[in-house]
């Protein structure tokens, strides 16, 4: 046992330090601060909407096909337990986009503009400009739609293909389409970032690409869908009785305006897992298509790629289709940063939060002095030592009342109302069993209500 524990060390440190001379040799050690880069790395920003733990790398679905994702991956840190800031897309974004928590920035909701709720907010695009940045922008990165493409569907799609209209018309809705990839908003927006990638850059620069895929509706081309024949595929797991011990406000979450009736009258589990699992290929296409053109072009070897996704999305588990909840399945996203010349694969398995992404950024960046403090810190250690003790539980937010804390081990989930529930996600992974009225654990949620917002009653 002794021997297997000093090699596992020895192995460790081999990996450690190898990673330690990959970070140093692109210039983005913390060992920097203080001393002034000849030129800071350029950064790419591929934020996804929508898109949960279905890649290959997370194994997050075992049929999934994400060949361009992977290899991103493979010469990534890939933070394998990332969690959105809030289960919605402007609170989500917002508040990685800022450092801010989702209380400070005062985003609860889609129809909130940050600006007015918080009018001393600074994004992460902007400040990079003010501190010597050149900083570009592509298709969805705030919850807008930027380059005049007004809906995150191509012009053509059925118009009577209403599967499930009560959730707004055509809003939860899928077909293949005959059309060509070009006709995709994301293929335009992922060209015009291609575009910009083959051109000269007299100052470092900031590029976000914001592709609209997987958001609802999956309308797509129809060779996506072809890579998933019907019955290729598994579908999601789930268990009879799952939601008889989630109390009435998780239950509320769930239900939403009745995506799940609609689904389970029609039959149309597979047909909509099959829609999702071709949204992902297609957005996977175009994240190949901008890391060619990234690896083929004159900064391939100055360019930090950041990818992550605002939120993660249910597709029948816990009886639920969508997001908007405080689930492991709606708040766990993909997120991976590569250094400039990096080759090597690091995995994090502690969790991490997307309100660390902005001071990330910014100290990779040149050690860029944040606009105010935030609420994130930034990732860089677990960038230079994957296995970096790492204890901070993720925060997450649902409305303005509603909780989730996430560390290692538990979920912990406390409602406005003062429901709760509590889940160990180490043996229970798809949270099948609330935990929160057994009373021996009554202490470890008084431990973890703590580290919640208490403006609520019933807090603890």
């Amino acid at each position: 046992m002794e021997s297997a524990h000093g090699g596992a060390h020895r192995q460790e440190r081999r990996r450690f330090l190898r990673q330690m001379a990959l970070t140093a040799a692109a210039g983005l050690l913390p060992a920097t601060r203080g001393h002034s880069l000849p030129r800071p790395p350029n950064v790419l920003m591929i934020a996804i909407d929508d898109l949960n733990d279905w890649v290959g790398f997370l194994r997050g679905h075992p049929d999934v096909q994400t060949p361009n994702l992977d290899r991103l991956a493979a010469r990534s840190t890939v933070f394998r337990h990332a969690y959105c800031n809030a289960p919605v897309c402007s609170p989500s974004r917002s508040s990685a986009l800022s450092g801010l928590s989702v209380q400070q920035t005062k985003v609860f909701d889609n129809a909130t503009r940050p600006r007015i709720a918080n009018p001393g907010i600074v994004f992460l695009p902007e400040h990079l400009a003010r501190n010597g940045y050149e900083s570009r922008l592509v298709g969805k990165i705030y919850h807008t739609y930027l380059n005049a493409v007004p809906h995150p569907a191509p012009p053509v799609t059925p118009a009577t293909n209403l599967r499930c209209p009560g959730a707004g018309p055509g809003a939860f809705d899928w077909a293949p389409l005959d059309i060509d990839d070009s006709a995709m908003p994301d293929y335009q927006f992922t060209q015009s970032a291609i575009d910009f990638l083959g051109q000269a850059h007299a100052k470092p620069f900031f590029l976000g690409l914001g592709l609209l895929r997987t958001h609802v509706a999956w309308f797509l081309p129809r060779k996506y869908f072809d890579l998933y024949p019907e019955g290729s595929f598994r579908l999601t797991p789930w268990r009879k009785g799952d939601l008889d011990d989630v109390p009435a406000a998780g239950r509320a979450l769930a239900f939403g305006v009745g995506e799940n009736t609609c689904i389970a009258s029609q039959h149309l589990k597979a047909s909509a897992i099959r829609a999702y699992l071709a949204s992902i290929s297609f957005v996977d296409a175009q994240v190949g298509r901008v890391l060619d053109a990234l690896d083929a072009s004159i900064h391939a070897k100055s360019t930090a790629v950041i990818l992550w996704s605002d939120n993660g999305f249910h597709l029948g588990e816990k009886l639920h289709w969508h997001k908007q909840t405080l689930w492991e399945r709606s708040t766990r996203v993909p997120f991976t940063i590569s250094l400039p010349g990096q080759t090597a694969n690091g995995n994090v398995r502690q969790p991490v939060s997307l309100v660390d992404l902005m001071p990330t950024v910014l100290e990779l960046c040149g050690n860029v002095t944040p606009p105010y403090a935030m609420a994130g810190r930034s990732l860089v250690p677990l960038l230079a030592a994957p296995a970096t003790p790492w204890n901070y539980p993720v925060l997450m937010t649902h409305g303005q009342y509603d909780y989730a804390i996430r560390t290692a081990r538990w979920r912990y989930i406390r409602y406005g109302n003062g429901d709760r529930e509590l889940y160990d996600c180490g043996t229970d992974p798809h949270e099948w069993t609330n935990l929160a009225g057994d009373t021996a654990l009554q202490p470890l949620m008084t431990r973890l209500g703590r580290l919640m917002p208490s403006q609520v009653a019933g807090a603890g």
